[in-house]
């Protein structure tokens, strides 16, 4: 586990954890959250790239996780979510290191993602931490609403 604050802790997710994200997943995504079901999949095929924050009685506030296209081998982030009593308090940005980390462990150097245009502090978040806007995609998931896409190049 590393430190975030002095009484947050990242860990790998467990699948107890699961669903209390699903719960946080609702609260920051919904209608476009990952449903239980899927939330599980990832825990089963992706483990060690989905982290959560907790505090010193283990309550989650926060979670990230990610994937990778192997043919491209590009690492792409799935989910970030805080607490909303918990933003502001550098606990998205450390778990976000924490999943670059991981890709960064399975030599995966190349991380996209995407965030709706309207999402200023994802998008501020990612810019500190290196991301760049790649493009803008007008119908990303079908539904006519739009997605930037945003990419980091790990050295």
């Amino acid at each position: 586990m590393k430190t975030v604050k002095s009484n947050i802790k990242i860990r790998k997710v467990l699948k107890d954890d699961l669903t209390r994200i699903f719960q946080m997943e609702e609260d920051a995504f919904k209608p476009m959250n990952y449903p239980l079901f899927v939330l599980r999949q990832f825990y089963d095929i992706l483990p060690d790239l989905f982290f959560v924050a907790v505090n010193e009685i283990n309550q989650i506030k926060g979670y990230c996780f990610g994937g990778i296209d192997n043919e491209n081998k590009i690492g792409w982030i799935f989910a970030l979510a805080v607490t909303k009593q918990d933003q502001k308090k550098k606990i998205g940005q450390r778990i976000t290191i924490e999943l670059l980390e991981a890709f960064k462990n399975k030599n995966i150097n190349k991380i996209q993602l995407t965030t709706t245009p309207d999402n200023n502090a994802a998008i501020n978040l990612y810019q500190k931490l290196g991301f760049k806007k790649v493009k803008e995609v007008m119908d990303y998931y079908f539904d006519n609403s739009p997605r930037i896409v945003m990419r980091l190049d790990i050295k």
